[in-house]
């Protein structure tokens, strides 16, 4: 029922700004809070995996590091590091074992090979003379990174490129690859005089979380020392991703990158494990290829600043002061243009407006920070933004809807241009929810992609390519505000006497007129897209499994999409 109209009072608007604050304060600090390390790790790393590249620098694109990006990123690791690994001998690489002398670190050097005969000669050239040129530098070599997985070459073509690298060097040799296909290739380990595996636990088929990590460790290195019995095994690669989807019950968190490496350092200490741990900073070029979460293995972020103490707290993202901060100027510069309105109100209808307001300015703030935080190279950056965009756009639009409602201002429906606008940037924010919702269950793998495009189109145009939906990040922080707001509307408009529930949960009539007669023709419409977004979040739940909390809460907000269409085939 609608309340009798109070009369107007500077205190209302001023507690609808107080409670928004409030929300949007608790929102960012909860998630937020210090989380000490149960068992703290004191000493340098034995080995992290290199690759200085900052800002716009990617390989992708042949922009590599400068000498004084090397040496910084050197002097970042001195104290915390024994040695780092190296996965090329060119593109700038070369210079490390000189410089990672003077500082008295070893070099794990590598040699890139792949599917371009020219650059593997190359590379494996330029190993032989750095291993003879730093012979006390660099102790020990790899020849190829994950060549078998990417399926570059055979089994005997890397085993030619091996025997020609253990000719010309005094070095133990090795090759690095992920577990699973040293077992599928028995007759390499023959070849090496170690082992070297990866084992990515978040990575894995069956994605494990941290919890079973060392538990994964040993039965790994048991499998890998029954198979090759007496031949020696290094961990090449072990780590955790700091932001990014969540695969099944694998979360990735800066806070769970810290417990999963101070648990392995501890028991790799104790039982005497060789191992780099990927890796030394994040890579931000990885994001055009493998999303988000490809970009943030590191230990130090993109800044080249440590993410983490070893001997704790853990802090989940320590800028998030910045995000609260575009909350609560967001929600008085929106309060600021419905101050009339509000102090209208009944003061029970403030606190409600109030926190509808925390709503969309903590929702627009999240995802502005994403966009600012979280988005790195060009093609992904602009997407980014353009999303945050949209969400901003929704939450402008269902603070003016439900401020107008909630001071029973009856003029237009729910607001001429405004409520025009807010049907536009709701459609739009629908219609993107349904791309990616698909291109999150449709994508296609690395193999398929990679041998069809260069590159650096991949590297431009990820965000609208059907690249592997484990790459992609659920959407809800840019969609989320989008799949709650039609259902928070048509309640309101139900609670306040305005309209009836399916009347304005309807698509095209939530922000608009709930008189507008019902286009012609368009009931198939509806129906297909109810359908269509209920079947997206029925295949995401099957794609994800039932332990990924971030997929059961995207998964709900397809669901809260298909409602305006449903609602628009129910009778008038």
């Amino acid at each position: 029922m609608s309340e009798i109209p109070m009369r107007p009072s500077a205190l209302k608007p001023v507690a609808a700004l107080l409670v928004a604050v409030l929300l949007a304060f608790l929102g960012w600090w909860l998630p937020n809070r210090p989380v000490p390390l149960s068992n703290p790790f004191e000493g340098p790393i034995e080995s992290v995996s290199f690759a200085p590249y900052r800002g716009d620098q990617s390989p992708l694109t042949g922009n590599y590091p400068s000498d004084k990006d090397i040496a910084a990123a050197l002097d970042a690791l001195a104290g915390k590091a024994q040695g780092v690994r190296l996965y090329t001998a060119r593109e700038g690489m070369e210079q490390v074992p000189e410089m990672a002398k003077a500082r008295g670190l070893k070099v794990f050097a590598g040699a890139w090979l792949g599917t371009v005969p020219r650059i593997n000669q190359s590379e494996v050239a330029g190993l032989i003379d750095l291993a003879n040129r730093y012979p006390d530098t660099i102790d020990r070599v790899i020849v190829g990174n994950e060549v078998l997985l990417r399926k570059d070459l055979s089994a005997d073509q890397l085993i030619g490129f091996i025997r020609q690298v253990k000719a010309g060097v005094k070095q133990p040799v090795t090759y690095a690859d992920v577990w699973e296909f040293w077992l599928m290739n028995p007759q390499v380990a023959q070849e090496v005089d170690f082992i070297t595996v990866h084992i990515l636990p978040y990575w894995e088929d069956n994605p494990l979380p941290i919890e079973q990590g060392n538990a994964h460790v040993d039965d790994i290195l048991n499998q890998v020392h029954a198979a090759f019995p007496g031949k020696p095994v290094v961990i090449g690669e072990i780590g955790w991703p700091s932001h990014g989807r969540q695969r099944e019950a694998a979360v990735a968190g800066r806070v769970e990158l810290a417990r999963f490496i101070t648990e392995f350092l501890h028991k790799a200490k104790a039982e005497g494990i060789h191992y780099n741990v990927i890796e030394a900073f994040d890579q931000p070029w990885k994001s055009a290829q493998e999303g988000t979460v490809g970009a943030n293995w590191g230990l130090f972020d993109a800044d080249w600043k440590p993410k983490f103490d070893p001997r704790g707290p853990i802090v989940e993202e320590p800028r998030w002061l910045v995000g609260f901060a575009g909350a609560a100027v967001l929600a008085f510069l929106l309060l600021l243009s419905q101050r009339r309105r509000a102090a209208g109100m009944s003061f029970g209808r403030s606190l409600v407006a109030g926190a509808v307001l925390g709503l969309s300015a903590y929702a627009a703030s999240r995802a502005g920070f994403e966009a600012w935080a979280y988005a790195y190279m060009p093609g992904p950056e602009a997407w980014a933004w353009v999303k945050a965009a949209l969400c901003l756009g929704v939450a402008m639009a269902l603070v003016s809807a439900m401020f107008r409602m909630l001071a029973d201002d009856r003029r237009v429906a729910i607001g001429g241009w405004v409520a025009a606008a807010g049907d536009i940037v709701l459609t739009l924010a629908f219609a993107l929810a349904f791309a990616l919702g698909f291109l999150m269950v449709a994508g296609v793998t690395d193999n398929v992609l990679m041998p069809l495009l260069p590159e650096t189109t991949i590297a431009r145009l990820w965000p609208i390519l059907p690249v592997d939906g484990r790459y992609r990040d659920f959407p809800t922080v840019y969609l989320g505000l989008a799949a709650v707001a039609p259902v928070i509307v048509a309640l309101t408009a139900v609670l306040t006497g305005r309209d009836r529930l399916l009347d304005r949960l309807a698509f095209g009539r939530i922000f608009g007129s709930v008189e507008r007669a019902r286009p012609r023709g368009r009931s198939w419409f509806a129906a297909f897209a109810a359908l269509a977004f209920l079947a997206l979040a029925a295949a995401t739940m099957i794609e994800d499994g039932p332990l990924n909390t971030q997929a059961w809460v995207w998964s709900l907000c397809l669901i809260l999409f298909s409602l305006p269409f449903g609602a628009r085939l129910a009778p008038r």
